[in-house]
């Protein structure tokens, strides 16, 4: 009965439904099977394909023009037509704006490897034989190292938890597609300029197959979401009203 309202499926899923799950199930399920969009969800969105872009672009300039001075200028082509109405005020535009700003002055200067990416913003597609299901993954930055390769993500903010999930769907991704699993995941976010490294193993596979399996079936029933334990991710949440009522989403939909 429930399945007619579903419009995400492990097929369909993108790196943005990805995201917003691995944030929180439940707030998943109100914003991308239901359609309820707030404007906190939508400026969020932006500015995470604007760093895409900057990222990218910086990526792509010969390295002798790899500089500060072309990351502003890179900043501020692609905020010149950010709407300022998606933020909830003038203040909060500018703090998002000088403190991603900032934080990509700092890591983007700071690279080690000057050698073209093996991968740059590269969608991945690749069969997941435990799921039985064809999966797409976007990869940011992949660079040769030493032994294998390094993947690195940059993300507008996230908590440890999150960090966790990202780092196994990143090993599983790897080793399906690739036969390798990663030297090591540098995950980077831009609100509180946290950068975490993590060096893969061969449990991270295991344990990110469970997950997507886990994933599977919440997109199958859910009457099952439940909501995130992340303070931070509940303070910013625009569904915690529904969440202190106890509602579930299976209640939503029958009513």
């Amino acid at each position: 009965m429930l399945n007619r309202h579903h419009q995400i499926s492990m097929e369909t899923m993108t790196d943005y439904h990805l995201e917003s799950f691995i944030r929180c199930p439940y707030r998943f399920y109100y914003q991308h099977v239901l359609s309820l969009h707030t404007s906190q969800m939508k400026w969020r969105q932006v500015v995470q394909q604007l760093i895409n872009k900057i990222v990218l672009n910086y990526y792509l300039l010969p390295e002798r023009e790899q500089t500060k001075l072309n990351i502003l200028k890179l900043v501020d082509r692609y905020w010149e037509n950010v709407n300022i109405k998606i933020f909830s005020s003038k203040l909060h535009y500018y703090n998002v704006l000088a403190t991603t700003t900032d934080q990509l002055l700092q890591s983007l200067t700071t690279r080690k490897n000057n050698q073209p990416p093996l991968f740059l913003f590269e969608k991945i597609n690749t069969y997941i034989n435990e799921l039985e299901t064809q999966l797409s993954l976007t990869f940011d930055i992949v660079e040769w190292s030493t032994k294998t390769f390094t993947v690195k993500k940059y993300l507008l903010d996230a908590d440890e938890e999150m960090i966790r999930l990202y780092n196994q769907l990143l090993v599983v991704f790897s080793k399906k597609a690739f036969g390798k699993i990663p030297e090591s995941i540098e995950i980077i976010t831009l609100v509180k300029g946290e950068t975490y490294r993590y060096s893969p193993t061969v449990n991270d596979v295991e344990q990110g197959i469970q997950y997507l399996k886990y994933m599977k079936s919440l997109l199958l029933e859910p009457s099952e979401y439940i909501k995130t334990n992340s303070i931070s991710e509940c303070s910013e949440c625009p569904f915690t009203e529904k969440c202190a009522n106890n509602t579930s989403p299976n209640e939503d939909v029958l009513h």
